[in-house]
């Protein structure tokens, strides 16, 4: 069936609900000349009048008010269904790639918060140490700790990662307190591995010597080729760990971990990104979970 223009219909339709071709055009953002125009052409198309024009109204003709009950049902259908689209974007399942020890230490613990502020939307964690094929997987966006080199993805840096000596508060005082990094010599040093991958990364060894302390035996120690075992290992007070500040925060906050020495903090060379697909960015979901993400890092 050959429908007449959709501009004309609309016109009708809210010509009908005010009775005023003057009103209708103020609704529209047209003019009464335009909305009487395509009142006229849908009386041409449909080969009847559909309105009674009076000097200062306009009533509808009984063809006009069979027409109006229907095409305003129809309108309502298709509001109905536009809404049902944007709740359906709205809502959902997020699912976020992201390293298992960046969930453990720090995104787990604070998602009962996003889940608070959009209850519609059921954020997954796929946790995994190697970065998900957005293309392919089932992962919406990710979270990750080094740039990303495809002019297919959209990545925002969210913060510069850095490292600082972290222990257990007890090590401050005691038979060997933690006053000076010459203390270490006393310590046991716990190494943080998994940023081996990265030449830029501090180690106890360049950090030492870039202070210019030398009497301390760097290749000892406990390795930890994960950074929340080594954090974890900190905790127990098993020694002094070069940690990464991003997953120590919440434990410095909660006073499981302290920083002997405030101010030696230095850059890793590594970044924490959001990424996703291009085409999601604009995704409700997607980018309302990415500002959830920026506001929560505001406090590391």
């Amino acid at each position: 069936m050959r429908l007449p223009p959709l501009n004309a219909i609309r016109a009708f339709e809210v010509s009908s609900r005010h009775l005023s071709f003057k009103k209708a055009a103020e609704e529209l953002f047209v003019t009464p000349a335009a909305i009487s125009y395509q009142i006229k052409t849908l009386e041409e198309f449909l080969g009847v009048e559909l309105f009674i024009r009076e000097n200062r109204s306009i009533l509808l003709t009984p063809a006009g008010q069979r027409c109006f009950t229907d095409i305003k049902s129809g309108f309502e259908q298709i509001a109905r269904g536009i809404e049902k689209a944007q709740a359906e974007q709205k809502s959902g399942i997020l699912t976020i790639n992201t390293a298992p020890a960046f969930t453990v230490k720090w995104l787990a613990p604070r998602l009962h918060l996003f889940a608070e502020k959009y209850p519609d939307i059921d954020a997954r964690i796929s946790a995994s140490l190697g970065f998900s094929d957005l293309h392919h997987d089932s992962a919406d966006a990710a979270i990750r700790f080094s740039s990303i080199q495809d002019s297919s993805l959209y990545a925002e840096k969210l913060l510069d990662e850095t490292s600082l000596p972290l222990c257990h508060p007890s090590l401050l005082e005691g038979k060997r307190p933690l006053k000076t990094p010459e203390d270490l010599k006393h310590h046991t040093l716990i190494h943080d591995d998994a940023l081996l991958f990265n030449p830029q990364a501090p180690t106890w060894k360049s950090c030492l010597e870039g202070a210019g302390i030398y009497d301390v035996d760097t290749q000892r120690g406990t390795r930890f080729n994960l950074a929340d075992h080594a954090l974890q290992a900190a905790i127990d007070g098993s020694g002094v760990l070069l940690g990464r500040r991003i997953l120590a925060t919440p434990d410095i906050r909660a006073g499981r971990l302290a920083i002997p020495f405030p101010g030696w903090e230095m850059p890793t060379g590594i970044s924490l990104y959001f990424v996703c697909l291009k085409e999601k960015a604009e995704q409700h979901k997607v980018k309302v979970f990415k500002e959830w993400l920026k506001g929560e890092l505001l406090s590391v």
